[in-house]
């Protein structure tokens, strides 16, 4: 079993353990879910996601009844990898439900077999692979895999190819026929005015908030950093986009940008024209899926982040967009000064008391409580602390100085931290740090292939 495989399995292993029932649909990553738990996969996949220090990069919903994920990692050589995830209920394509979760669920190779032959048909592509899948699910059940193909196929021709194909292996005459059988599928499977509705809406979401990410290559050493990023990063949709068109990019990646560059672009990735170019290429994936983690975390901050009180969110959305007045009439309503850029949000349970330096460089899915500080210890410093990600700071801690706190640590209430902190170990009192560096040298074996550090 390779790393991906790892991965899916473990995320298997935390379903059944939250009693979670599911069925796994192929070797892709398709699974099916009781219609009750489909809205809490989000966030059961986020939480996933943090306990396994994996990036969600990418979270959809393309149909109705279904969620599409993207988790992200590196391998043992520093290389990304990726593991799609599609998790749905009822089986819709384009606001037409073909098939009732209670089916696919039940999981009989019939059901499997038109599962299957409707994804080809409506993706209008058979590789040899799905093929032999589908002879396979056929041959365990070949009445009832031809009474759902005549569900779907009211015309004795189409029936009959799709048997033959199925029962003999040879799937090469359907092949061609892929764009009629999708035609007469869609007579035979008309959508509801409901569901064209909230596919429209869908769609419209789709528009507004693409997956993937527009990112414009700026200098003319860029060329093979560009071919090389887009390679790596395929499976998260990273489409260049040439220079004369940047104002259409969401990011921009700079070969030795001038000092003080004005840009537009929502990030902007400095790279040192002395760097080879493996080590570009890899400073610039991991701050591209770096951005894209974040992305997911704003579009769905209830989701993946927690559920804020009303009052979190209006501070953050105003310390985050530099509105004057609002910005100024919720930190004082608070009692709170937050002049760092938030790049991701904070889960604020209690947001009152809260003081954030503006130099400090906060991480995704940390949890700040109320009177916490995070600042310089003098006010003429500059220096100011880096908090990584899944951190928890607790009520009335004091995080002072160029300190890191690592990713998963937790800061005990009252605490006063001077010190570095290492990852996933807890600090309480002054600078009195719990499991230390036995904690991490437990962890790192463990996950020694899927851990971020």
């Amino acid at each position: 079993m390779d790393e991906r495989g790892y991965v899916a399995q473990a995320l298997f292993d935390r379903l059944r353990a939250d009693a979670v029932a599911f069925r796994v649909l192929s070797d892709e990553g398709e699974l099916a879910v009781p219609r009750p738990a489909l809205a809490g996969m989000p966030r059961r996949v986020a939480r996933f996601a943090q306990d396994f220090d994996l990036a969600l990069v990418q979270l959809a919903r393309p149909e109705q009844q279904g969620w599409q994920f993207l988790l992200a990692w590196s391998d043992d050589v520093g290389r990304p990898s990726f593991l799609p995830i599609r998790v749905i209920a009822d089986y819709y394509r384009g606001a037409r439900r073909l098939l009732r979760a209670e089916e696919l669920l039940a999981g009989a190779p019939d059901t499997l077999f038109i599962y299957g032959l409707l994804q080809a048909v409506e993706a209008q592509s058979l590789e040899e692979a799905r093929g032999v899948w589908l002879s396979g699910q056929w041959a365990a059940n070949p009445r009832g895999a031809i009474e759902r193909v005549g569900r779907f196929w009211r015309a004795r021709r189409d029936i009959r190819l799709i048997a033959q194909a199925a029962k003999h292996g040879a799937w090469q005459p359907v092949r061609p026929e892929l764009p009629r059988l999708r035609r007469a599928l869609h007579r035979a499977v008309w959508p509801s005015a409901l569901s064209a509705v909230r596919k429209a809406l869908l769609f419209l979401e789709g528009r507004l908030q693409p997956a993937g990410a527009r990112v414009a290559f700026l200098g003319p050493e860029s060329s093979q950093l560009r071919e090389r990023v887009e390679r790596d990063l395929a499976p998260a949709a990273i489409a260049a986009v040439d220079p004369q068109n940047a104002r259409k990019a969401q990011v921009g990646v700079a070969v030795d940008p001038p000092e003080g560059y004005r840009h537009r672009f929502q990030e902007l990735i400095a790279v040192e024209k002395a760097q080879a170019l493996p080590a570009a290429a890899a400073q610039v994936q991991r701050a591209l899926l770096r951005w894209l983690e974040c992305r997911v975390e704003r579009r769905h901050p209830d989701a993946v982040v927690g559920e804020n009180p009303r009052a979190a969110r209006l501070l953050q959305f105003a310390c985050r967009h530099g509105i004057p007045g609002l910005s100024d009439f919720m930190q004082t309503l608070l009692n709170c000064t937050i002049h760092c850029r938030l790049r991701a949000p904070i889960l604020m349970p209690h947001p009152y008391g809260i003081v954030i330096h503006r130099n400090a460089v906060i991480g995704s899915r940390v949890t700040v409580m109320h009177q916490v500080t995070i600042g310089a210890k003098h006010p003429a410093e500059a220096s100011a602390p880096l908090i990584e990600d899944n951190v928890y700071i607790g009520a009335g801690a004091k995080i002072l100085g160029a300190v890191r706190v690592g990713r998963g640590a937790t800061v005990g209430a009252n605490a006063v931290v001077t010190l570095d902190v290492p990852s996933h170990c807890t600090v309480v009192g002054v600078n009195r740090v719990l499991g230390g560096a036995a904690v991490v040298r437990e962890r790192h074996p463990d996950h020694a292939a899927v851990v971020n550090t």
